[in-house]
């Protein structure tokens, strides 16, 4: 890794970790520090405790946000390598849902959802198809829409205030809203750099004058298109 590539790796970590940490104590209270640790070539941006979730002011859970990151292969952009969001009960300590991401994953869906629950009727159905793990659902790897449409932080927040009935502060909604339009745009762009031939397409149906560059459309990104 270069000095430049170096650099933009430190910068835009931090941005990120700032970004995460400002997101975070707009919405719940007592949120611990986000920090940034190198770890060679890579970056992991994690919160140092588990951040308190509450209800009528008592804890009952914890999240835990760990996101792994590189830059990526042009050397231009950030790139997320792998994610964890962890929501674990403060009773027993034990995981609920974990939503992950793993850039690079080949036997599993690249963004998934593990649930730590037990179902009799499902434990029978894996155990007749021979699944290696039947009585637990943690063992599944459920599919959330691949790298480039997967969910983000602030739709895991609003589950949990929303649907389960969390405590969040006054106005966490705007910061949902806000921060979620930031990453959807940050995927936007990403995926007009998977797919810019079909991008170019959808613009000119919208009347805009588009171009390739001199060597043409370059190809699209086979792991944009097909990888779950």
């Amino acid at each position: 890794m270069n000095h430049s590539t170096e650099n933009l790796l430190d910068v835009e970590s931090q941005k990120f970790a700032d970004k995460t940490s400002e997101f975070l104590t707009a919405v719940f209270d007592d949120v611990p520090p986000v920090i940034v640790e190198r770890l060679d070539n890579r970056i992991v941006i994690r919160t140092c405790r588990g951040v308190p979730l509450k209800a009528s002011g008592v804890e009952l859970a914890k999240l835990d946000i760990s996101i792994r990151c590189r830059v990526d292969a042009s050397n231009l952009y950030l790139a997320v390598e792998k994610s964890t969001i962890k929501l674990t009960a403060l009773l027993d300590r034990a995981p609920i849902i974990r939503w992950e991401y793993e850039r690079d994953a080949h036997s599993k869906p690249t963004a998934h959802i593990h649930v730590h629950a037990h179902r009799g009727a499902l434990s029978h159905i894996l155990s007749q198809c021979g699944h290696e793990n039947p009585h637990g659902m943690e063992s599944l790897h459920i599919p959330v829409g691949g790298a480039r449409f997967r969910p983000s932080i602030e739709d895991v927040v609003e589950f949990l205030i929303d649907d389960c009935g969390l405590d969040g502060k006054l106005n966490w909604q705007k910061a949902v809203k806000l921060g979620r339009a930031d990453y959807r745009e940050f995927q936007a762009k990403t995926v007009v750099r998977d797919m810019p031939e079909i991008a170019a397409e959808a613009l000119k149906r919208l009347g805009y004058s588009v171009e390739p560059p001199p060597g043409g459309h370059p190809p699209p990104s086979e792991k944009a298109l097909y990888k779950p």
